[in-house]
C-alpha cells in the first residue's frame, strides 16, 4: 500500500494507493491543495480511480466535486449525502475496490448525517466522527448527539483497538492514534454513560466554523466558493486600481497642455507616446483629437 497524509491547517486528506495495479484513492481533498494531490500521485506512479468525502464538510471546501467535473473521476459519498454530484453511494458493509485495496464503509451517523468511516486493512478512515482527544461536533446540520453515541459506542469501537485512526481532522500534529488509545485517553470517550454524552455534546458551545454557510453551499451543491468566482471574474473584466486611475487622469492632463479636454497628435507624441502610436484607432470620430471617452476603448497603453 501507498500511503500519504497531506494537511491543510487542521484538514487531514489521505491518498491511498495500490501498488500492484497504481489504482488510488483520494480521502477528503480540500480545495487548495490540487496541485499537491496532482504532484504526489505522479510522484508514485498512481491514477487516482476515486475521490471520497467521509461526509458533507461545513467547515473547509472539498475538492471532490472539481475532480468529477474536471478530471472524470468518480465521487464517492454516503448515501444520504445530499450533493446531487456524487457519483457511487456507499451504504453500511459496502466495499469500494480500489486496485487490489478494499475499503468497507461503515455509516457513523452523528457529526453529520451522512457521516461513513472506512476501513482499510489495519487502519480506519475516521472522517469526523472520531477525531484524536475528541469526536466531532453535532451541533451542526443533520448532527444528532444520540446517533454519534451509537456510532461510537455501539460501532466504531468494537472494532480491533489495534487499528490505526486517522480523522479528517488534526489540529495538534499528531498524525494518528489507534482506537484502544482513544478509548483510553479520549476524554469524550470516558463519558460511556449515554444521557451523559449527549448532554455533554450538547453543552459544548463551540464557535461556528469560518465560511459555515458558503462551505455548506458549495459543498452540498457543487457550486464555486466566492473566491473561485472573483477570480473568474479578474480573469475576465479589466482591473484597474484607483491610484492607477488617478495615474493616468494626471497624465492625461498633462499632457493636454491647451486644456481643451482632448489630446491631438502633437500633444500625444509629446506626452503620451504609447497613444501616439494608435493615436488614428483610438480617435474614431476623426476629429485630430482623443478625449478621455475615446480612451475608454484603449487597452494596454
Amino acid at each position: 500500500m501507498l500511503f500519504e497524509q497531506i494537511a491543510t491547517g487542521g484538514c487531514q486528506s489521505y491518498l491511498v494507493g495500490c501498488e500492484a495495479t497504481c489504482a488510488a484513492v483520494l480521502i477528503d481533498p480540500e480545495i487548495r491543495q490540487l496541485d499537491r494531490y496532482h504532484a504526489h500521485a505522479a510522484r508514485d506512479g498512481l491514477r487516482i480511480r476515486y475521490v471520497v468525502d467521509t461526509h458533507t464538510h461545513a467547515d473547509h471546501f472539498s475538492a471532490a466535486h472539481h475532480f468529477g467535473q474536471t478530471a472524470g473521476i468518480p465521487v464517492v459519498m454516503h448515501r444520504e449525502s445530499p450533493a446531487p454530484f456524487a457519483d457511487m453511494r456507499l451504504d453500511d458493509g459496502d466495499i469500494l475496490a480500489v486496485g487490489n485495496l478494499r475499503l468497507t464503509a461503515m455509516h457513523t451517523p452523528g457529526h453529520t448525517r451522512d457521516s461513513m468511516c472506512l476501513r482499510l486493512e489495519d487502519r480506519i478512515f475516521t472522517g469526523d466522527t472520531l477525531l484524536i482527544g475528541a469526536t466531532g461536533r453535532t451541533d451542526l446540520p443533520t448532527g444528532d448527539p444520540e446517533a454519534l453515541y451509537d456510532s461510537l459506542f455501539n460501532g466504531l469501537l468494537k472494532l480491533d483497538p489495534a487499528l490505526k485512526v486517522y480523522p479528517a481532522h488534526d489540529y495538534k500534529g499528531r498524525g494518528s492514534s489507534t482506537l484502544g488509545r482513544e478509548v483510553a485517553e479520549n476524554p469524550r470517550l470516558k463519558v460511556r454513560d449515554r444521557e451523559a454524552f449527549c448532554k455533554m455534546m450538547r453543552e459544548l458551545n463551540l464557535s461556528a466554523p469560518t465560511h459555515i454557510t458558503e462551505a455548506l453551499r458549495t459543498n452540498m451543491s457543487g457550486g464555486k466558493t466566492v473566491a473561485q468566482l472573483l477570480a473568474e471574474a479578474a480573469a475576465k473584466t479589466p482591473f484597474m486600481s484607483l491610484d492607477e486611475l488617478r495615474a493616468r487622469v494626471e497624465r492625461f492632463k498633462a499632457a493636454d497642455t491647451n486644456g481643451d479636454g482632448g489630446i491631438d497628435l502633437a500633444e500625444a507624441q509629446t506626452g503620451l507616446p504609447k497613444l501616439a502610436e494608435k493615436f488614428s484607432v483610438v480617435d474614431t470620430d476623426n476629429d485630430g483629437k482623443v478625449t478621455p471617452a475615446e480612451l475608454k476603448s484603449l487597452r494596454g497603453r
